[in-house]
Order: C-alpha cells, then structure tokens, then sequence
C-alpha cells in the first residue's frame, strides 16, 4: 500500500513537472500582439500597489462619499423582487431615453445612445469604432493616461497638445491647431479635465470648434466630471459647438456609483454608435441590468439634490487642501474649478518620482505629475477624496517625510 501511494505521489510530481515545463514554453513562444505592444500597467497603478497599509490616499481617483442610499435601496429592491436577465445591447430604452434628454441641444434618439460598462468602455469603444492603424489622434498633455493606451489598441498613434504648466493648464488654441496633421482622425478633450481640474469655457471649445470645421475629424469629449464643477455653471459640453462630437460621460463620478459601472456614449453620428454598438454587444453583452435600473433614479430631484451636495462639499475640501499645502509645506497647489484634484507644484524639492517614493514610504500616497504627461513634470496630482482629518495627517506626514 505504501509502495501503491509513493508510486502516485510521484507520478502527481512528474505530471505537474510536466505542466510547469510546458507552461514556461508556452511563455518562451508567446508574444505580445503590435496592438498591445508598449501598453502598459498606469505609474498610478504601480503607485497604489505598493501602498503600505494605513496610507493616506492623495492619488485616489474615485469619490470617498458614498452612494446615495435611494439607489442603493433601489437596486436592492430591484435585485429581490425583479427578475434582471440581459438588456439589450444598448441598455434599458427608459435609461438610453434619460440620457438622450440630458443634451437636448442635440434632439438624440435612443438610437445615438450606448450604455457602457463605464465610461471607460465607452472612450475604448469610440477609439476602436473609429480609429485606424496609423490614424493620428490628438489628447491633450496631461490627460488621464488611459487615453494614450487606448488610442495605442486601436492602432492608433498618440499625438500631444500642451496645456501649458506656466498657464496652470489652461487651453492654449495656437498649441491645438499646431498639431492638427491630415492624418488627425480625432480629438479628445477632458472637462473638467482629469488630472488638472481644469475647465475648457465656452471660448475654448469655440475655437475648438473652428480650428476641426470641415476637416472630418472627430472630437471625443470626455464628460464623466461635468455635473461636479465649482464654477457658477455647469460646464458646455463640446457638443453644443461641434457637429462630429462623441460624449462619453457616466454616474460614476457625481453619484459616487465607480462601482456599479454604469456609463454612456452618445453621439449625434449615429453611424459611430453603432460600430461603438457592435463593440459592446461582443465585449460585454450589456451593462449590468440591476445597475442600469437604480440608474434610472440618476436623474431624479434627489439624485440632483446628491450631486449639488458633493460639489458642496469637495469644494470646500479643495479649499481647505489647498490652504494647507500652502501653510504647511509652502507649495503651491491650482485652484481647481471641476472634478476633485488639484496639481501641486514640488519643482522646487526635486524630481518628482523619489518624492512619491519618499512619501510612500511614509504612509502617503501621491501621484507624480509625470504619470499624466511631460506637460506635469515637477507636479503631483493631489485629490481631495478625504475627510479634512485624514488629508490633515496625510499633509503632516508628507511634511515629516521632507524633513526625515
């Protein structure tokens, strides 16, 4: 019996042996198709895990608040009392209706509208719906680093407009058109703009307008962070000025629903949202049905009255962020008009990247400017996703670590 047990323990070794041996050799033979060749894992990412535990997060790019409790109520209800098999592929027609309502300068169909698993599926649905191998799109340096990666699978080629540091980021229209080439087949603007905070105003997206007129070339605008701004007015949308504009947008951001993966592209060329259509319905098949039906609260009086209350609130956090910067360490950070970061300027205490490592090892988690473009070089995009006590602590241990 012994001898029985030995005989299998060692052919159990020799099998195994066998897979690793020819896993490792299926390795040696594998290679990176050229779509996804040079994309990488974002620095943000390599940043958050090697977070020590109990770390301050500055560099989280996501809300703290909670979910409001109607939805979540109601995608509990929804959850034990509905049966939520497949939508369609497009999302629920009353969710694709809501939506459509939100830009009626465009008059859009439920047609022109798809519901995606966040808005992050809809920018690689766009890219993937209209760009070709070679075609050139224009993102704007700093950006969130997922664009370049994206435009990068969808074989296309990055190209970069500064948003100038020594403006504080702001649009500069000369920078734009200059790199306007007859292999441009898009744009892309962020407004509020994920990292600066930055707002693109009306004459911004005018000359926007102007400078694509009559050339074919798409713009993406990016509106995940319009309903949390700072300024008088909800920021325009691209849309309004721009014929052959594409908005990816979502709930992700201004009802803290990062989770629940509910986001959207609409478009009055319906032409691209039914190629970003086929796209979803063999990526994903649809977006979660129990998250697209508490969606449908998205646009209610309360859902409005929860969206003014975290502006509300990350204004003042961003004030208060910004004025302890400015005390405690002597940096300065920009003012923010949208979204919840401000970019923090540490040109004067060396390279960005050994600081964040120098404050990670402190407990505190920043992201170097660099991550976002070259434009931020000797910036930290810092967020203001925390209560004052914790962004308090996190300042002081930040000062503690520049002084160890």
């Amino acid at each position: 019996m012994v001898g029985c047990v030995a005989t299998i323990n060692l052919l159990y070794y020799l099998y195994d042996k066998f897979l690793t041996m020819k896993a490792m050799q299926q390795n040696e033979n594998f290679k990176l198709p050229r779509r996804l060749q040079g994309v990488q894992p974002t620095l943000i990412r390599r940043i958050f895990e090697r977070a020590l535990p109990d770390s301050i997060n500055f560099g989280l790019g996501e809300p703290d608040l909670p979910t409001p409790q109607f939805l979540r109520e109601e995608a509990a209800r929804v959850t034990l009392e509905e049966q939520n098999g497949y939508t369609n592929h497009a999302g629920l027609l009353p969710l694709r209706e809501k939506i459509a309502a939100s830009y009626p300068h465009l008059n859009l169909q439920p047609n022109q509208i798809c519901v995606t698993v966040g808005s992050q599926e809809a920018m690689s649905a766009a890219f993937l719906a209209i760009v070709d191998e070679g075609d050139e799109v224009l993102i704007s340096n700093p950006s969130f680093p997922a664009y370049e990666n994206c435009v990068k699978i969808s074989g296309g080629v990055p190209v970069f407009y500064r948003l100038p540091a020594e403006r504080d980021f702001a649009f500069d229209i000369k920078e734009f058109k200059s790199k306007i080439t007859p292999k441009t087949k898009a744009a892309v603007v962020i407004s509020p703009s994920n990292p600066t905070g930055k707002i693109f105003t009306e004459n911004d997206l005018r000359q926007i307008a102007d400078a694509l007129r009559d050339t074919g070339i798409y713009l993406i605008s990016d509106e995940i962070y319009s309903d949390l701004y700072f300024t008088d007015e909800k920021p325009r949308s691209a849309s309004e000025f721009y014929d052959r504009t594409i908005i990816v947008s979502g709930l992700s951001k201004s009802l803290s629903m990062t989770g629940w993966r509910v986001g959207w592209l609409a478009s009055s060329q319906t032409d691209v949202v039914r190629a970003a259509l086929t796209l979803h319905g063999f990526l994903a098949v649809c977006t979660s049905t129990i998250s697209q039906k508490a969606s449908l609260l998205g646009w209610t009086d309360e859902a409005e009255r929860a969206k003014a209350e975290a502006r509300k609130i990350y204004k003042k956090r961003g004030e208060f962020l910004i004025d302890l910067f400015e005390k405690e360490l002597g940096l300065r950070g920009t003012s923010p008009e949208g979204a919840f970061y401000t970019m923090l300027d540490v040109r004067n205490l060396g390279d960005g990247l050994e600081l964040a490592e120098k404050f990670l090892q402190n407990r505190v988690i920043t992201v170097p400017g660099i991550a976002f473009g070259t434009e931020a070089k000797g910036f930290m995009r810092i967020s203001f996703c925390n209560i004052e006590e914790r962004m308090a602590e996190g300042v002081r241990r930040m000062k503690e670590a520049l002084n160890k």
